[in-house]
């Protein structure tokens, strides 16, 4: 089971890695904004990760949860001030 919550947690640090990558740019490109698509697919594929990890070994709290979906709530309920206009 261990093996197992290694494998999902080490989903977490390839997210930033690669978002990091994705959004750096190159000598050719510019860089990119960091807009509320990426905050939310950074909050979705960080959250789903965590939980999965705590779920296997028995210790999603309440509390946890609560935050967890807190955080996913804000990141979602978030309108873009281009289309809020």
């Amino acid at each position: 089971m261990i093996w197992v919550s290694i494998i999902i947690a080490s989903a977490v640090p390839i997210v930033l890695i690669v978002g990091y990558l994705n959004r750096k740019g190159t000598t050719d490109t510019d860089t990119k904004g960091v807009g509320w698509q990426f905050i939310r697919y950074t909050v979705l594929s960080i959250a789903l990760p965590i939980v999965g990890v705590l779920a296997l070994n028995n210790v999603l709290t309440g509390e946890a949860a609560t935050l967890i979906a807190g955080a996913m709530g804000y990141a979602f309920a978030k309108s873009d001030e281009k289309t809020s206009k």
